[in-house]
């Protein structure tokens, strides 16, 4: 029952995102702060406790109204995943908060372009470097408090999560 009225929940607020902007879904997620129902994510004492590796992977790309690009990236830990979307301007925020030492470590940030960073070939390069980059910083820096809000961030502006604990078991009939 509780499951049905989330799911309700959930679908009236899906709607009232998409009515309002459904170009720009990363940034429907992150305005919609009172409407979105509340999703299971890691406090950091639980990931810390379990044993599992985080796995990140950017999954895809799409240049919005010829302005700017969104980079589509899929998180896994243990059975669960969550896919979200960002922009490289969030994710250069987040390489300027964390500590020098971790960054030395980590695969080198993407440089910034001014001009030209709409260009296809340019677009494809950057999704690798950002690849190579969430990988080592989401095993180099997974302990730094600014990943830590990453990851709980990227999970509240989540375009989908599956975890298979959630999934009720039934029995199939005879």
């Amino acid at each position: 029952m509780a499951n049905q009225t989330q799911k309700k929940q959930y679908d009236q607020n899906y709607q009232v995102v998409n009515e309002k902007n459904s170009d720009l879904p990363i940034m429907a997620f992150l305005n919609r702060k009172n409407k979105q129902i509340v999703k299971k994510h890691l406090d950091s004492k639980q990931y810390d406790q379990q044993n599992c590796e985080f796995q990140v992977e950017v999954i895809n790309y799409k240049t919005i109204e010829k302005q700017f690009t969104i980079y589509q990236i899929k998180v896994i830990y243990g059975s669960l995943y969550w896919i979200f979307q960002t922009r490289y301007s969030l994710l250069e925020d987040l390489n300027s908060k964390l500590n020098k030492q971790i960054v030395q470590r980590l695969e080198k940030f993407p440089e910034k372009r001014i001009f030209g960073n709409l260009d296809q070939q340019f677009i494809l390069k950057r999704k690798v470097q950002i690849d190579l980059y969430l990988k080592s910083l989401f095993k180099q820096g997974r302990n730094e408090k600014a990943v830590k809000e990453f990851i709980k961030q990227s999970q509240k502006a989540a375009i989908e999560i599956n975890d298979p604990c959630e999934l009720k078991h039934f029995k199939l009939d005879s």
